[in-house]
């Protein structure tokens, strides 16, 4: 008796598994063709500010616009599944618990597909425009062209808008896009240049940095680590080393004659007696170098050179471009640069278009699925963060618009800072929290001091308080509770404080060479700097000291600062005085009969200081645990630019933690995405605290890789051809009369699974059949450098973008 022959449903399955782990059952969502068929108008891409009444004619058409982004939307599985793992990756129970992604691995997950990339750049570059640079998270295309290309591919017209006694200009109308990309465009940001503000608030004061005659106190990076309780993290070895702070900005660093531009924060630094700087200046890659802006770059040298006092051997990157937030941020958030980023920029919530609000949560979102903690100051308008002046010499002394609060600061996925000020009580001479000298490092304080709300309003004669208040587009998070958050079902801002006050005890800076004589001008004044801007940095740098005791990024630390505030209240400092009310005029928006609008502080939560300040040694023990010795790995630049034929080199840098020694091993790979490419390392084998030379050459390749044209790149007809390979195998010996073992049939199905997939060039979901795919004038991948040193093993991935 005969057995039955299986082989052939074997041999099915085994056609269907090869279909389903290539991945090709994923359909892209651009088709190839993208045309102006079905055109549609992207509503919430005109910012308000862009009025009619303020309306001053169409720009040239040669105007040049760089750094425009389009921006793109992600699918409803594609939100649900990323708002889960922002859950889980903060949740200590969940196998995801601080399971952080990288780029590309968020790309995998939450971006478009590679040829939907490919087919919109090259529509893009129909368009005629230039500089056109794939995210590497998939998410975002960045592209540079004329006032004139730009209404002719989204049919908008680009005007000058006199706002506020200043030029601008932006987009007209809403763009419109051809029907192909309805669902996968979200927003198409750079197309006006209303920037965001800085925060800093600077003076030039009398050269006492402690004095019992005048009673004034400034800070130096010495006092700031006595009154918040540093010096007992530097002491067992928690500087920030191997670990590093991502500023974003929107000027040049200044320069003195002879100098370079870090000559401000290496000045700083070693008048404060800190380490000498590791700073890196990074010009956003497609983006105009927006020049030394003023009140810009003393904002810079603020956000490096006090990020850099409280974690003092971190490596400072400064990410430069003409819009810290959309350029900078987006770029410090894409490249994966630092663990914490701090920004000092923000506008209030009814500046920005939804497209923009929009743009601004997907950077913010990826960031914390990237293990980064974004910190942003909360303002310095009180409650009333529409009110504000761009000339200091015109300040604004009494609110019109109303409340509000600041964007970034209000999205749930940055920690917003607000502002406090030392209130010494009735010791006029401050000699219980103040000695009467300076010591060796420059400090003078002796412990910590109470603090009230900041508010300086009244001594100025204009708005000067901490930005605070409820949110009116982002709902109450789920960690946003505890004794006294409002049940108001929104965001409430700001979480902590830090001392932000310019007046009373503000932070010295050297800035725009000013620093001469120690920290002294030339005219023998000192440059005394406040606002919430001094608060984002300094918590950055606090952060970053937690990296580094953990060797674990931290995410969006909100979540455990609020659960911190319940379990262990001695980590902070209940801020229960004063308040951030502000005048307002009669009649306007929100304003009552006192002609007052703000919050009081008091016990617990509050929408003048939030949680309170930090004790931060007190956090660091309640954070999540003792040090352990291990070593950190870090690349000089996150990002190569490589032209084929020419080999680019990195520096890796080796930093022991906690006293670790071993020897530590390096090796490195290249992702198949870049073709023909190869790395090295030399040498392969170094010591904590040494380096190595990182080698990336991409050989010359043929213009064009001819394809079967029985095979398709993806989709259905990709199916349908390994089935119907399939069929051809399972039938050959009815066609031929010849009888070929099962197992022959079996590595045929094979061998047609392996070059089908071989020959789709990793392709995905495509309506329409190619007899050939041509490579990409550019192409985007990584290098992975693995480094091991006994069971220790840490890797980084380098983006490399193939010309």
């Amino acid at each position: 008796m005969s057995r039955p022959r299986r082989f052939p449903q074997v041999l099915v399955w085994l056609v269907l598994w090869c279909i389903l782990s290539t991945g090709y059952a994923r359909a892209d969502r651009v088709p190839q063709l993208i045309d102006d068929a079905n055109s549609w108008r992207m509503r919430g891409n005109v910012p308000p500010r862009a009025r009619a009444e303020f309306d001053r004619g169409k720009m040239p058409g040669a105007f040049k616009l760089e750094g425009m982004k389009m921006v793109f939307q992600l699918t409803a599985a594609q939100q649900n599944s990323l708002d889960s793992l922002l859950r889980q990756q903060l949740d200590r129970a969940s196998a995801n618990f601080h399971q952080w992604l990288t780029p590309e691995e968020y790309a995998a997950r939450f971006g478009l597909s590679q040829a939907d990339v490919s087919r919109i750049a090259d529509w893009l570059r129909r368009q005629g425009f230039s500089d056109i640079i794939p995210a590497r998270s998939r998410t975002a295309i960045s592209l540079s062209g004329t006032a004139e290309q730009v209404e002719s591919a989204f049919h908008t017209a680009i005007h000058q808008y006199l706002v506020r006694g200043e030029m601008h200009y932006a987009n007209a109308a809403e763009p419109l896009l051809p029907g192909a990309l309805r669902g996968v465009v979200a927003a198409i940001s750079g197309l006006n240049d209303f920037r965001p503000r800085a925060r800093a608030i600077a003076r030039s004061v009398q050269p006492h940095f402690t004095s019992d005659l005048s009673g004034n106190h400034y800070l130096a990076p010495d006092d700031f680590a006595t009154i918040y309780d540093v010096q007992g993290l530097y002491a067992s070895g928690i500087n920030g080393s191997g670990q590093a702070i991502a500023i974003v900005g929107q000027s040049d660093l200044s320069r003195d004659s002879g100098h370079d531009n870090q000559y401000d924060v290496v000045t700083f630094r070693s008048v404060s007696k800190l380490p000498a700087a590791s700073l890196q200046v990074i010009l956003v890659p497609g983006d105009s170098d927006p020049g030394i802006v003023k009140n810009d770059v003393d904002e810079a040298n603020l956000d490096l050179e006090w990020s850099g006092a409280v974690a003092r051997n971190a490596k400072l990157i400064y990410v430069n471009s003409s819009n810290a937030l959309f350029d900078s941020l987006q770029y410090a958030v894409d490249q994966n640069l630092a663990a914490v980023i701090s920004v000092s920029y923000g506008d209030c919530e009814a500046n920005f278009s939804s497209a923009e609000i929009t743009t601004l949560s997907g950077f913010a979102r990826q960031a914390n699925a990237q293990g980064q903690t974004i910190t942003a100051s909360s303002g310095d308008s009180g409650p009333a963060d529409c009110d504000y002046s761009s000339d200091p010499t015109h300040p604004v002394k009494s609110a019109t618009h109303g409340y509000a609060v600041d964007v970034p600061a209000s999205l749930p996925y940055v920690t917003a800072m607000g502002g406090s000020e030392f209130s010494e009580g009735n010791d006029t001479g401050a000699t219980q929290y103040w000695s009467g000298t300076n010591n060796s490092d420059n400090g003078s304080a002796l412990s910590y001091i109470p603090e009230m709300a900041w508010n300086d309003t009244a001594s100025d004669g204009s708005l000067a308080a901490g930005g605070g208040g409820v949110s009116t587009l982002f709902t109450k998070p789920s960690w946003q509770t505890g004794t006294g958050v409002p049940n108001d079902g929104q965001r409430d801002l700001p979480d902590i404080s830090l001392t932000s006050s310019a007046d009373h005890d503000g932070y010295l800076i050297c800035s725009q060479a000013s620093c001469v004589n120690g920290y002294r001008q030339s005219n023998n004044l000192l440059t005394v700097i406040g606002g919430t801007s001094a608060a984002a940095p300094t918590f950055a740098g606090l952060v970053t000291l937690l990296v580094r005791q953990t060797n674990d990024r931290q995410g969006n630390v909100n979540s455990f600062l609020y659960g911190l505030a319940a379990s262990a209240p001695n980590a902070f400092h209940d801020i229960t005085t004063g308040n951030n009310m502000v005048p307002c005029t009669q009649g306007s928006k929100d304003c009552p009969a006192s002609g007052m609008i703000g919050y009081d502080a008091g016990p617990g939560y509050d929408l003048a200081t939030g949680l309170g300040s930090l004790d931060a040694g007190a956090l660091a023990a309640a954070w999540n645990g003792p040090v352990n010795p291990d070593f950190a790995l870090s690349a000089n630049s996150q990002s190569l630019s490589i032209t084929r034929g020419s080999p680019v080199t990195d520096t890796l840098t080796v930093v022991g933690l906690a006293g670790y020694s071993a020897s530590v091993t390096l090796s490195c790979s290249v992702s198949g995405s870049l073709s023909s490419t190869t790395c090295s390392i030399s040498p392969n084998s170094v010591s904590p605290d040494g380096t190595a030379t990182l080698t990336v050459t991409a050989d010359q390749l043929a213009a064009r890789l001819h394809v079967n044209p029985m095979f398709f790149r993806s989709g259905w007809e990709m199916e349908a051809s390994f089935l119907f390979a399939a069929g051809l195998v399972m039938t050959q010996r009815r066609k031929t009369g010849k009888n070929r073992s099962p197992a022959k049939r079996i590595v045929l199905g094979l061998l047609l699974c392996a070059v089908a997939a071989t020959v789709s060039c990793g392709g995905s979901g495509s309506a329409s059949s190619q007899q050939q795919t041509t490579i990409p004038s550019f192409q985007t991948g990584t290098v992975t450098v693995e480094a091991t040193s006994g069971e220790l093993h840490h890797a980084l991935q380098i983006a490399v973008t193939l010309n």
